[in-house]
């Protein structure tokens, strides 16, 4: 019989075990999924890479999305990194490109490097260049010392032909690019005259080409580097080449020129591709693996004349050479490239799988890796993000791979697009977005003063019967409004915390095209309750065109937000003899700017804004950034040399910022009210499975110092806000402080004092 003490402690150290192994069991699926999340996001940031650097995604009719979709089930099953980097390699398959792949983690297989020929040999009339020499020091010293003595034996025999053997398998492949300059070196030997030598050519995204087809400044093309020009031999007769290659041959482009102009063929031992030719790039996968990305390819295509199978032991007779041989001591002439140039650039639109309106697992997926690739190559704001967008997808991943229905996963977008906090975004297609992307809107203007939602202008007295300005929105059709502002909130974040209230106080006023609302409205006799209907479009009865008048003082009020093209001249010109103008630009211009700065550029401004276009291409020396400097456009007109002040608030955003921007350069003007909306820069378009439109900004805009705009805005010089009272008084506050700015005298600048170091 077993001592109770003993059987307890057993007892005691089963269930411990039984605990432990119950965590393992736990933990396990967790690691699971971690992998999993991981796997995915690697697998979507090379497919980002590859749809936007790689250039067949230019020229030739893949479908990549497809690739993506069908690999995710394999690496999701894979067992070990090996059947991950199989699961990966079968969407990098689709292309069809050798120099596209994973890298294996092993060493390649190594064979006994072949007997070399001598440097230079002559074999049955025919010259032969083993430039495999090169590979050692010896061969190296041997060939550079020949000079214009490599030219005695072409002339010497009678074929006039040269074997220039380049296969490199079985050779250590650093020494590769001796054995291919030293090739460059002796084309001159094969031709007269000029060749001219195509450059590599690429893709290049400049900024994000709109899926909408739209006009923008944003452009996706080919980029080709500058042909060169090659100087053949003096003599007139010049040798022919048949050039010897296997797969770890580099072809240059001289020599697929040479051959294009009939002085050559190729003869390959086994397949030859561009790979060692071309630009790559490589993209992380994890666990240690690595893939390999085309980036650039030639503009003549590599062929081949004769093809042979390549030899398993190098030792082994050389069928390759052979041929090689015939082919140099038979009478004709290479007959040139019969290859076509490579294709133009073909952009298309991405799918938009509008059929799905609820996307498969596969598609929402998809969606995720689309909406990240695009917003961390093409949106110049992504430093002033609130979240690391870099850290993003395997958050969105799992989000939209949880959405239940098609509700969930148009809202779960609609989420996503909130972290960019740019104004510029829009979300629309699918029906849930219609609760906060609105058919029509309110027929007055509504602000946020002292934290409530107040008439502050009835654009539409007809449709706004009942409603006076000053008057407090407490309620829509029975719903607190502020609960309606919070759901949109959820959706929708502008630049800053004052435009993005601004924006969606509008959004919950609205609602569908002509429906009857019910609002509830306070004053200060109390609450009642307003029948009102919305507009698509706001007629602005209740606002008379004002564009200019002249205020007590001398002071000349330029309404900003009405003024046309044509009033500029006239309205300039009434202006001129004022001692100060007061700019309105609590809203949006009307494509005035360029022709009012010549009128006001008294400080002889050459620049108005500065803009970055984000650079995405295959060739790593033009990434980044496009800047451009906006040039002030100059007229022959008179200057206006009096004071401006210009009323600013979160309603003045992208073009009435670059209004602003304008007037800070030409003639130094005081902004006075709150912080402009903070969203600036041309817009462009993607789509996203659903049937899912997403705008934003796709251009960065500064001030010409390079100092920030977005999400911080024009900063007033003078902050003042309208109040309540002073709305329900009729008065314009923010006018007002404006006018007590321009009745204090200007200091004169200080003399500038002797130079410092």
């Amino acid at each position: 019989m077993r001592p109770h003490g003993l059987g307890l402690k057993l007892g005691v150290c089963l269930a411990l075990l039984v605990v432990s192994g119950a965590a393992a069991q736990q933990a396990k699926p967790e690691e699971q999924e971690r992998t999993r999340l991981q796997r995915l996001t690697a697998l979507g940031e090379l497919w980002g890479q590859v749809r936007y650097r790689h250039p067949w995604m230019l020229s030739r009719n893949i479908d990549w999305d497809a690739a993506f979709m069908n690999a995710v089930p394999k690496v999701e099953a894979a067992r070990s990194t090996d059947e991950y980097a199989a699961a990966v390699q079968s969407m990098l398959d689709v292309l069809k490109d050798p120099a596209t792949k994973v890298k294996s983690a092993q060493p390649p297989a190594t064979l006994a490097p072949p007997t070399l020929r001598p440097l230079i040999g002559v074999e049955k009339d025919v010259v032969v260049l083993d430039l495999r020499n090169l590979t050692t020091l010896e061969g190296r010293q041997e060939f550079w010392g020949l000079g214009p003595n490599l030219w005695e034996p072409f002339a010497k025999a009678r074929a006039s032909v040269g074997i220039v053997d380049l296969r490199m398998r079985g050779f250590d492949p650093e020494e590769l690019w001796s054995v291919s300059s030293a090739a460059d070196n002796i084309l001159g030997l094969f031709f007269t005259g000029e060749l001219v030598v195509p450059g590599l050519r690429s893709t290049i995204h400049g900024g994000y080409k709109a899926q909408t087809g739209m006009d923008s400044p944003y452009t996706t093309a080919f980029t080709q580097d500058a042909s060169a020009v090659m100087q053949g031999a003096s003599g007139t007769n010049p040798a022919r080449a048949v050039f010897l290659l296997d797969d770890h041959s580099r072809i240059s482009p001289k020599m697929l020129a040479l051959r294009a102009a009939g002085r050559a063929l190729f003869v390959g031992e086994g397949p030859v591709t561009d790979v060692l030719t071309v630009d790559t790039q490589d993209v992380p996968l994890g666990e240690k693996l690595t893939a390999t990305l085309r980036t650039s390819e030639t503009v003549l295509p590599v062929g081949l004349d004769e093809e042979l199978p390549a030899r398993a032991d190098l030792k082994a007779p050389d069928a390759a050479f052979a041929r090689a041989l015939v082919l140099a001591r038979q009478k004709f002439k290479p007959r040139g490239s019969t290859a076509s140039a490579q294709p133009e650039v073909l952009w298309r639109p991405d799918n938009t799988y509008k059929e799905s309106p609820y996307p498969s697992r596969e598609l929402r997926l998809l969606a995720a890796v689309r909406l990240w690739n695009v917003v961390q190559l093409f949106f110049p704001y992504t430093h002033l993000m609130d979240v690391d967008w870099s850290k993003q997808l395997p958050v969105l991943l799992k989000r939209f791979e949880a959405a239940r229905d098609a509700k969930e996963y148009a809202l779960e977008v609609a989420k996503a697009s909130t972290d960019l906090r740019d104004g510029h975004v829009s979300i629309s297609g699918p029906p849930a977005y219609q609760e906060f992307w609105i058919e029509a809107g309110a027929p007055f203007d509504a602000q946020d003063i002292e934290g409530k939602v107040v008439v502050a202008e009835i654009l539409d007295a007809e449709l706004a019967q009942g409603l006076s300005v000053g008057d407090i929105i407490e309620k829509v059709d029975g719903e607190p409004l502020e609960e309606r502002i919070r759901r949109i909130d959820a959706f929708k974040q502008n630049a800053t915390e004052a435009s993005t209230r601004l924006f969606n106080i509008n959004m919950a006023l609205g609602g569908r095209q002509g429906v009857e609302a019910t609002f509830t409205v306070r004053n200060e006799k109390g609450v009642r309750e307003v029948k009102v209907k919305r507009a698509r479009y706001m007629s602005q009865k209740g606002r008379a065109h004002e564009p200019f008048k002249l205020l007590e003082g001398d002071i000349s009020y330029v309404n900003l937000t009405q003024l046309e093209p044509g009033e500029v001249a006239e309205v300039m010109k009434k202006a001129q003899g004022t001692r100060a103008i007061v700019f309105d630009l609590r809203g949006y211009p009307r494509g005035t700017m360029d022709l009012l700065a010549p009128y006001l550029n008294v400080k002889g401004a050459k620049i108005g804004a500065r803009f970055e276009v984000p650079l995405v291409a295959g060739s790593s020396l033009v990434n980044g950034r496009a800047v451009l400097m906006q040039d002030l456009a100059t007229a022959d007109v008179p200057v206006y040399r009096g004071r401006t002040v210009t009323l600013i608030d979160a309603g003045a955003m992208s073009a009435a910022e670059t209004m602003g921007l304008m007037l800070e350069a030409t003639c130094g003007t005081t902004f006075v009210g709150s912080p402009t909306a903070g969203a600036n820069g041309d817009m462009t378009y993607t789509t996203l499975p659903g049937g899912i439109w997403m705008s934003f900004t796709g251009m960065g805009t500064l001030h010409p110092d390079g100092s920030q705009l977005q999400r911080k805005g024009l900063t007033p010089h003078v902050a003042v806000r309208p109040t309540l009272a002073g709305l329900r008084a009729g008065r314009d506050e923010v006018l007002e402080r404006a006018l007590q700015v321009l009745k204090v005298p200007v200091k004169p600048a200080a003399a500038a004092g002797p130079a410092t170091r």
